[in-house]
């Protein structure tokens, strides 16, 4: 399972969440970003 984990960065000690892969998830974020870009990009694009 997840935990908090400490990582550095820039120096400095951060806690972040560490979590396990969920199968899928990864693509499904990366679909969600993909159509919301397209999207954003369509508004704009007609937005005379």
């Amino acid at each position: 399972m997840g935990g908090v984990k400490k990582k550095k960065f820039n120096g400095e000690e951060y806690e972040i969440l560490d979590h396990d892969e969920v199968p899928g998830f990864r693509t499904a974020f990366h679909i969600i970003i993909t159509v919301a870009v397209i999207y954003f990009i369509y508004i704009f694009s007609n937005a005379h």
